[in-house]
């Protein structure tokens, strides 16, 4: 019976996997540390299985012990700074790239901007997929202010994605075209995801 409760765990564990590392690349912007970060969650997810309601659905538990694992890394580092080779090299690289490289850097970078409770709710809805109920429950919050707080991080995103646009290039792309299009119909593109899980 225990064995058959551990199989059915590491299973539904291993399926999670893949949104669990998109979320975490999400949160630290570093494949590495993101990787690191899941080996953390998962070892406490499994160190504190007991805790778990197999009749629930795993992914916003597993979520949240990330989310967690994530902001406890963060305020123990602090106070480091982060001048490894392979950060300086990715930042020298993504210059080089050509304008849409740019653009998503540049999207990259006003996402980490936005205060953590945005960005958090906009990652779990749009990058990893989640119904607003489910990143309700990571989070700790309703699904109410989880939309509230995507809505809000959007449209911050979009405006300052413009406002940086506008003093960056002089060259400008056609009406309709690019990420600036793109972001004016993200609200129809994202929809509600559904994953059951």
């Amino acid at each position: 019976m225990v064995e058959n409760l551990e199989a059915s765990f590491v299973a539904r564990l291993e399926a999670l996997m893949p949104e669990l590392r998109a979320f975490a690349r999400g949160l630290c912007r570093d494949a590495a540390l993101a990787d690191d970060l899941v080996q953390d969650a998962c070892l406490k997810a499994w160190t504190s299985q007991e805790m778990f309601d197999p009749s629930q659905p795993m992914r916003p538990w597993l979520f949240r012990i990330l989310r967690n694992e994530f902001y406890m890394q963060k305020r123990r580092s602090w106070r480091s700074v982060n001048l490894e080779p392979d950060v300086i090299a990715a930042a020298l690289v993504a210059e080089a790239q050509q304008e849409t490289a740019k653009d998503f850097a540049r999207m990259e970078h006003l996402i980490s901007q936005l205060p953590d409770d945005q960005r958090d709710a906009l990652i779990l809805i749009l990058a990893a997929g989640m119904t607003y109920d489910e990143a309700g429950e990571v989070c700790g919050c309703s699904a109410g202010t989880i939309k509230s707080r995507v809505s809000r991080a959007r449209e911050t995103v979009r405006r300052r994605f413009v406002s940086s646009e506008r003093s960056s290039y002089t060259v400008k792309r056609p009406e309709g075209q690019g990420l600036p299009a793109l972001l004016n119909r993200i609200d129809e593109l994202a929809g509600p995801a559904r994953h059951p899980l």
